[in-house]
């Protein structure tokens, strides 16, 4: 692997923590759902004499961060497609939420369906380096379910782990139970969970009732969670970059202090969300090299505390194709240097709210090119080359050596799909776009034999969960 960027020091870092842990026990989070003040009471916690604040002790934090795992198991339908998170690790994932379709051919939106995601996860199931498939939020399925409708279709269409959404505690217990269907039992599930989950902080540090009844679901079927920090600079999160790293540094061990102390163990992501406001327009920006320092700055707190990273990567303010490329690489290219362990935001488009078919392409395509770089030399004796390069010196080639032979699938150089490497003179005899390409893969793609159906029995189960879930909640 090639050396990690870094942007702080190891006093900056300690600093951002020592700042991060008085702001955690003199300011608190508020918190005031009474089930969870009382076994973060039992932890350490300090409970404010309105009872609307959790304040948390260095000795709190430090113990809970204890119990948060290095490294935890994203399974899959396949089990070829497991993932394990843990510092070091590169994955990528598909955004998540978009509530539109953007196609960069035609430059149009339109509202995005339950065909479009189930689209998506096909394509996830065939890109080789989109890992993580999502749910998003269809328009042409009844709002009242759509998100357990998408965690069914999900578990029916993909082969990879998905991120499951939800809109309320009251939906989620639906969606799990189809999980655990799925997985082949509860306990089954536990061990290998198919499904990652979200557990909330709003900005700035504020946990709502419902999100804690939440994280008490997710942690009894034993699900990793990614607590999004969306702190926007200047608006909700303070104005300089050491203050807004400070309050997402304070929110992550807040989050994870909580997650840890109700359910001890979970697997969770340090993973930002972040946009600066833009104080001459009032508009947020997802994308801009504030951004990144802090996207940076977070990972090394990542570390720090040998947690793994998550951030994404995907998500820009563009619409623009030739922006949204440029933007993409340099994002990913940051992203694999810090050695974030999941990028995100695969396919979208205007700060997530749009996705695209070919954004997800292209995004495939990058990570290829910065897997392949990430992973540096291979150097021993014999990959030195110095035998070789003495034996082909009169020869003048080294296309037929012994060391290309051999080499040639062990070390394979990296072959783009969609980018196009042909001279001017050929490229003008079919003068085609990076887009237009994208799309081709796309149709080619959709166009492959969809998953093996689930067995009979997993099918009528859902349908049944599927059913009492509607009849509820409608």
């Amino acid at each position: 692997m090639l050396p990690v960027l870094s942007v702080l020091t190891k006093d900056e870092i300690l600093k951002i923590h020592e700042a991060s842990l008085e702001v955690l026990e003199k300011t608190g989070v508020l918190l005031s759902h009474p089930g969870a003040q009382e076994k973060l009471a039992a932890q350490g916690a300090r409970i404010s004499d309105d009872q609307k604040r959790v304040f948390m002790p260095r000795a709190f934090i430090e113990k809970m961060l204890k119990l948060a795992p290095a490294s935890f198991i994203c399974a899959a339908r396949e089990a070829r497609f497991d993932l394990e998170m843990k510092l070091g690790n590169l994955f990528m994932r598909q955004v998540g939420g978009p509530i539109a379709l953007f196609d960069f051919v035609t430059n149009k939106t339109s509202p995005l369906t339950f065909k479009d995601n189930m689209e998506a996860a096909h394509l996830v199931n065939h890109l080789p380096h989109i890992d993580v498939t999502t749910c998003m939020t269809p328009q042409d399925i009844d709002p009242s379910t759509y998100d357990i409708a998408v965690v069914k279709g999900l578990l029916e269409n993909s082969l990879k782990h998905f991120w499951a959404l939800t809109t309320h505690s009251s939906h989620l217990k639906y969606e799990l139970e189809m999980a655990a269907v799925a997985a082949g039992g509860k306990e089954q599930l536990k061990k290998r969970p198919l499904i990652s989950g979200i557990f909330c902080v709003i900005d700035p540090l504020r946990y709502p009732d419902d999100e804690i009844d939440r994280l008490l679901l997710w942690g009894e079927y034993g699900i990793p969670l990614r607590v999004p920090i969306t702190a926007l600079c200047g608006a909700n999160a303070p104005f300089t970059l050491a203050g807004a790293l400070t309050q997402i540094n304070a929110e992550f061990l807040s989050s994870t202090a909580i997650i840890e102390a109700l359910c001890p163990g979970l697997g969770v992501w340090y993973y930002n969300l972040l946009q600066v406001l833009e104080m001459k327009s009032g508009r947020s920006v997802a994308n801009g090299p504030e951004l990144m320092l802090l996207y940076a700055g977070a990972a090394d707190m990542a570390r720090h505390y040998n947690i793994p990273s998550t951030f994404s990567s995907g998500t820009l303010t563009d619409t623009q194709g030739h922006q949204a490329m440029y933007h993409y690489g340099s994002t990913q290219t940051m992203a694999t240097l810090m050695q974030i362990t999941e990028q995100g935001g695969a396919g979208s488009v205007q700060a997530a709210a749009f996705y695209s078919h070919q954004a997800l392409v292209l995004i495939d395509e990058s990570m290829g090119y910065l897997k392949k770089m990430a992973a540096g030399y291979n150097i021993n004796d014999e990959t030195l080359g110095v035998k070789d390069i003495d034996d082909c010196l009169e020869k003048g080639e080294y296309i037929s050596s012994r060391l290309t032979m051999k080499y040639l699938r062990q070390e394979p150089h990296y072959r783009p799909s969609v980018m196009d490497w042909r001279q001017l003179p050929n490229w003008e005899e079919k003068p085609d776009t990076i887009i237009e390409r994208a799309e081709a893969k796309v149709r080619e793609i959709l166009a492959r034999p969809k998953p093996e159906p689930l067995a009979p029995e997993v099918t009528r189960e859902l349908d049944k969960i599927m059913a009492a879930a509607e009849k509820e909640l409608k």
